[in-house]
């Protein structure tokens, strides 16, 4: 059963990675092989017959002579597929043209074994291969992913399995009808993910947590010892790499190969990284070693996490300057690798994050930093391991001072084990409630008296009240980053699109294959290119007189949708979640007002408004001024 379960995951990925070998081996396997055989071929001297071609091709016919006898050929280059990958083309098809009309002979490269084979330009051309290799090599990485995660499934348990993207789906819109829910499903599926891997954790035999290396004890060291060994070694190894690069510039700029330029961007990275790394060994030198003492130890969740960081290097004078900035933060972050094959890196998902300024103390040597957070009883525990997909716990101590800033990190035992701490009284959670509660308070209360220039509200809204009637308009290029990321996808994939367009062109077997695997791309550059044009180009405006609303979306100045509806048929008013940007302490929630009718249907009366709060309080003042209900 189990191998049948399995079968159509195998079937399909080896299918795929079938198909990405027979690309492999029609492509760039015959570019690297004619490209070794052709260094053998001896030089002679052709005389053009035709010269034509266009961006992504170059075609000629020419007589040459080899050991007194004479050959036509019309072979050109190594490759044996047309392409459009830089000015290749176009730099030799006016060559070729000038040899034409002046009527000089060019050379060319013949077999001694078969003079009837020649070419005229053998030189390979390196970033052709490599794009051909790589768009092959996806095919096959997917394909044995696809065949591989397919057998792995089949050999779990029934019902120890994850839910499909279809089943995640269900399930977060039954979480939909619930008010309080206001996940995206991205975040949803996130949320899930983790779950099931802390289950997975939790069912595996774990090690001592005291066994992990730094944990012994209740005093944690900073990761700046490792974190400064690691970025001087990457900075090393990328310089080392990369600036012998500017060697070979010079002659790939004499053969008018501009686009080799862009080889600069990889030793100006090396001197970026170079930078980091002094800075860190600066900042190193500068404090030494600093420890954090845990009270509790471990940290607890559903109870405390704190304790005291000792900081010797850093007298009591500077770090309470009036210009000085200290702030602690904590981290409970799932950890996980993201890609394939070459591509892949590790990626941080922030699960949650509070961050305040400590007590300062003077000490014999240096400063304390005193503090306490409350954390949750509903997070995750750290991993002891901390291998492949996992939890940790992150403690940051920052200082913006005169002169090296301090900037360091602990990587921190945290369990479910609900204990407080017993000598540290400074309460970061506490500051962080009384903030939120502050700019909550703030923001209401300018609202309420009609001051609308608020971050959360100014940034996609115009607002104006005309003798009793609000009007509102969302104005184009609202959604610049979104934008952003839409038109580097759509660029993407339509350029890997029409590459593929072209060399289905060309008919036979292989046109029919790079057909089929077209078909993903092609969906995914028309969803991008529409998303490109519709977040930049949309625009809402909403006028709420005394009796009516009217609500008019537009595509530049097209029309798409309208809606009028009387103010007595409004139900009541909601905030509605349409997902986030940034994580950690730095992530803003961007939230929609919705107006419900009597029957059933909903429009959207305000959008793009960052912050829950703001957006409860902008809710809260439409509804009085539409004398209707509110709901959470």
């Amino acid at each position: 059963m189990r191998v049948l379960r399995a079968l159509p995951a195998l079937i399909f990925g080896l299918m795929f990675a079938g198909g990405g070998l027979f690309f492999l081996s029609q492509l760039a396997l015959p570019m690297w092989q004619d490209w070794r055989a052709m260094r053998d071929w001896q030089p002679a001297y052709a005389m053009l017959r035709s010269v034509s071609g266009s961006e992504n091709e170059t075609k000629a016919s020419y007589q040459y002579e080899f050991d007194g006898v004479g050959y036509s050929g019309d072979r050109i280059y190594v490759s044996s597929f047309n392409d459009n990958i830089g000015p290749y083309h176009k730099n030799l098809l006016a060559k070729l043209r000038q040899h034409q009309r002046n009527g000089e002979s060019v050379p060319v490269w013949v077999n001694p074994q078969d003079p009837g084979q020649a070419v005229i330009d053998r030189n390979m051309r390196w970033g052709l291969f490599a794009l051909m290799s790589a768009f092959c090599s996806v095919f096959v990485l997917i394909g044995l992913l696809v065949a591989y995660a397919g057998i792995r499934s089949a050999g779990k348990k029934p019902g120890s399995g994850r839910p499909s993207l279809s089943a995640l789906r269900r399930e977060w819109k039954q979480k939909n009808s619930d008010p309080q829910f206001t996940m995206s499903f991205l975040e949803y599926a996130q949320q899930r993910a983790a779950e099931f891997d802390e289950q997975e954790k939790s069912m595996a035999p774990q090690l001592d947590w005291h066994l992990r290396k730094g944990w012994g004890t209740s005093t944690i060291r900073s990761e700046a010892k490792s974190g400064l060994i690691a970025i001087w070694g990457f900075a090393v190894f990328w310089n080392a790499i990369s600036w012998p690069l500017i060697l070979v510039l010079p002659k790939e700029l004499a053969k008018e190969n501009y686009p080799a330029l862009f080889t600069l961007a990889f030793p100006l990275v090396g001197l970026f990284l170079l930078y980091q790394a002094l800075r860190k060994l600066h900042e190193y030198r500068r404090f030494g070693v600093v420890t954090f003492e845990m009270d509790p130890y471990p940290g607890s969740i559903g109870g405390h996490v704190g304790g005291q960081v000792r900081v010797s290097r850093l007298d009591y004078g500077t770090a309470t300057y009036s210009t000085s900035k200290l702030l602690v933060r904590l981290e409970c972050v799932y950890s996980y690798i993201s890609g394939s094959g070459k591509n892949r890196s590790r990626r941080e998902d922030v699960k949650w994050a509070e961050e305040g300024a400590p007590h300062i103390e003077s000490s014999i040597q240096g400063i304390r930093l005193s503090f306490h957070f409350n954390v949750p009883e509903n997070l995750p525990a750290a991993d002891v391991e901390q291998t492949g997909a996992y939890h940790f716990w992150r403690l940051s101590i920052k200082a913006d001072i005169p002169g090296v800033d301090l900037d360091r990190q602990f990587n921190i035992p945290v369990f479910k084990r609900a204990e407080t701490t017993s000598s540290v009284r400074e309460d970061i959670s506490a500051q962080v409630a009384e903030k939120k509660e502050q700019k909550s308070e703030a923001a209401r209360q300018s609202i309420e008296q009609g001051k609308f220039d608020l971050p959360g509200l100014s940034r996609a809204m115009r607002i104006s009240d005309y003798g009793g009637e609000i009007r509102m308009a969302f104005p184009m290029f609202r959604n610049k980053v979104l934008s952003v990321f839409a038109a580097v996808f759509a660029g993407g994939f339509g350029f890997a699109s029409y590459q593929m367009f072209l060399m289905v062109l060309k008919g036979g077997v292989m046109g029919v294959f790079i057909g089929l695997f077209s078909v993903p791309f092609v969906l995914v550059a028309i969803v991008a290119s529409l998303a490109t044009i519709y977040l930049p180009l949309n625009n809402l405006r909403v006028r709420i007189a005394r009796n009516e609303i009217t609500v008019l979306r537009r595509l530049l100045f097209i029309p798409v949708f309208y809606r009028r509806l009387s103010v007595t048929d409004v139900s009541h008013l909601t905030i509605k979640s349409t997902g986030s940007t940034g994580q950690g302490v730095n992530k803003v929630g961007h939230f929609k007002v919705l107006a419900h009718d009597r029957y059933g249907k909903k429009v959207t009366l305000a959008e793009d408004i960052d912050g829950e709060a703001v957006a409860g309080h902008f809710r809260d003042y439409l509804a009085r001024r539409l004398n209707v209900e509110v709901r959470k």
